[in-house]
Formats: C-alpha cells, structure tokens, sequence
C-alpha cells in the first residue's frame, strides 16, 4: 500500500491560505476535517464518495459532513497530495475557482 504524504498550496509569502484556515476552526471542527485527511493520505486515489468527489482535470473536493466543509486537491507523483483550497458549502463556487487557479500553477 502507498503512504501519501499531504502537502499545503503555498503563494512562497509565508503561512499558507489553508493553514490559515486551519488556524480559525474551533478545536472540534479541526478534530473532524482531521479525521477526513487522516483517511485521504491512507486511501489517496482510493478514497471516493462519500468522502472524496473528482471534480474533474485533475481537481478532488475532500467532503467533511459534519461542519459541511470542503477542502480541493490534487495529487502529484505517485506519493504526495496538494491541498489546494479550503471553505464551506456557502464559499463552494470561489473555493473551487481559487483551487483551479492553484492547480495551474502545481
């Protein structure tokens, strides 16, 4: 079995967008989106519905059903899983935006 390593989208300015993000959940919303990433880097491209979804030239969407929140991704080489973006269901449409315009740039 592969173990995928998780990296974060970084501009190269210092804290990444999605551990900023990151940085405002509350100690229990974390523990959720955690447990979601936790059987991402496990599964890697195994992972589908309900908790992985392809979105398409390469863009995944993480689903964390607690919270309602969604991360985008990609994956690179044969190991290692970009985090691209992070939001909610009400941020969805400038998420994914956000997320293919990382992607480009990968």
């Amino acid at each position: 079995m592969i173990q995928w390593r998780i990296e974060y989208w970084n501009s190269g300015t210092g804290k990444g967008a999605i551990e900023k993000w990151f940085d405002k959940l509350t100690r229990e919303q974390f523990k959720s989106i955690a447990k979601e990433l936790s059987a991402l880097e496990l599964a890697g491209k195994d992972l589908k519905l309900p908790h992985s979804k392809a979105l398409g030239k390469g863009l995944f969407e993480l689903r964390e059903r607690k919270f309602g929140y969604r991360i985008y991704y990609t994956f690179q080489g044969k190991q290692i899983i970009i985090l691209l973006s992070a939001g909610d269901k009400k941020t969805q449409a400038k998420d994914i935006t956000v997320a293919r315009k990382r992607l480009l740039q990968v």
